[in-house]
């Protein structure tokens, strides 16, 4: 029986006017009311008497938190907290918007991505989302499959029941959700962090692309998961799944075969930085587990060099270079590569360099795109590569000349013209005349 009856009315600490329509779910916490919140449709979650450790310095935490208020906007943060009746409380949020859907949806396959593009910008989102929160000093404390909202179209991204963030290194008397602590939280040598909170982001970010969770391998095929095979597997003898050193808890091909086979066609890089995230050294010692920066670079570099074939494949290139669909199994058109710093990305239409690939940048601009492959107004065959920053490129021509390239203009893509910007050089180089023909 819900706590709150349909009409019920009260007074927020803001003084707005709150009534409840209906009961929407409930948890072990609380339970969550769809509700009018002065004069407009949100979300009330209700704590169920007792299930807060300390009440009074929770609420104090929220209120703290709504008063911050959002680290960006992928964060559906407390808006508003009730006054304390029947013996509890609650905080008021926006309501999830329609087209989102729970992380579940897709681990079971009932809603689907369109393109590997829209997994990346998913993953990118969160990523980008934490490296913000950690930076202002903050840890989420309970990160897990029931926190992401994501709308499968277009990889955007938001991220409810904040109401156990709190200064990294404080103790809310949350520890978080079974399957998704990090192995030093199950086994209580720690208190949730930052750096738990990265192990958890690891396990979304796996999941999203591999649709399995990264430790339940052939060991989690058991009758019965005890508590104590539950604390070896997700705690003391933790073990990836694609560990290539030790295969004592390698993937069922039957059961996990979604994630052999795209553990297969992931490229090395990104092989590398979950292998990295899972290591035996990064299980043990949280303070080696990737960084979100390193996370943000590995994610935008594989969306760079993603471009589409003719017969509607995603095409995984590397280094730019030209390859053949293996769907279809003609090669990819890319006459030209942009040259970073550590890599090249093909020059395709779409293809965009975010401000994290150039250098050290702040967390809030990593994600903008700095320049982006264009296809010449009614010539798709013709492309050229446009300034989307808010400052001028110093660009070198294919003669030798020095010029300016201002925010919106296009430069042709030709064969050794180099541009820069936050003291980055981007060249541009031909692949050769085969990978120009159509």
């Amino acid at each position: 029986m819900a706590t709150l009856e349909n009409g019920f009315h009260l007074r927020t600490e803001f003084h707005r006017d709150l009534t409840v329509n209906r009961l929407l779910g409930e948890g072990g916490q609380g339970e969550v009311y769809h509700v009018a919140y002065d004069g407009r449709p949100a979300a009330l979650k209700w704590y169920k008497k007792d299930s807060l450790k300390n009440p009074a310095a929770f609420q104090e935490n929220l209120r703290q938190n709504i008063m911050r208020g959002a680290p960006s906007r992928e964060f559906l943060w407390p808006l508003d907290l009730t006054g304390w009746e029947r013996g509890s409380f609650g905080y008021v949020m926006d309501l999830r918007p329609e087209g989102y859907y729970d992380i579940t949806d897709f681990a079971l396959c009932h809603v689907r991505f369109p393109s590997y593009k829209a997994v990346i910008d998913a993953c990118l989102s969160i990523v980008s989302a934490f490296r913000i929160l950690h930076n202002d000093g903050y840890s989420y404390q309970d990160l897990n499959d029931g926190n992401f909202f994501i709308n499968p179209r277009n990889g955007k991204v938001l991220i409810g029941d904040n109401d156990n963030v709190a200064p990294d290194k404080t103790e809310t008397g949350i520890v978080g959700k079974p399957r998704y602590m990090a192995p030093e939280i199950v086994l209580r040598k720690n208190m949730p962090d930052s750096l738990s909170d990265r192990f958890s982001m690891s396990v979304i970010l796996y999941m999203l692309f591999c649709l399995n969770h990264p430790l339940e391998g052939q060991r989690y095929l058991v009758p019965a998961l005890t508590p104590a095979l539950e604390e070896k597997l997700y705690g003391s003898e933790a073990l990836f799944m694609m560990d290539p050193d030790d295969r004592g808890n390698a993937p069922n091909p039957t059961v996990h075969g979604n994630s052999i086979k795209v553990w297969n066609c992931l490229p090395d890089y990104m092989r590398k930085i979950f292998l990295d995230a899972f290591s035996r050294k990064a299980l043990e010692k949280p303070s080696a587990r990737p960084s979100e920066a390193v996370w943000l670079n590995t994610l935008t570099r594989f969306r760079s060099e993603i471009v589409p074939c003719a017969c509607g494949n995603e095409i995984f290139t590397q280094d730019g270079r030209p390859c053949r669909c293996e769907k279809c199994g003609q090669p990819a058109r890319i006459p030209f590569r942009l040259q970073l710093s550590q890599y090249a990305i093909p020059a395709a239409r779409g293809s965009r360099v975010y401000r994290c690939q150039l250098g050290i940048c702040d967390a809030k601009d990593a994600l903008n795109p700095v320049a982006m492959v264009v296809a010449k107004e009614n010539r798709p065959d013709v492309l050229g590569i446009r300034n989307k920053s808010d400052r001028r490129w110093d660009a070198v021509t294919t003669k030798g000349e020095a010029r300016k390239v201002a925010p919106e203009e296009t430069i042709p893509l030709k064969d050794g013209i180099r541009f820069s910007a936050w003291g980055e050089t981007i060249e541009i180089l031909s692949n050769g005349p085969e990978s120009a023909a159509p």
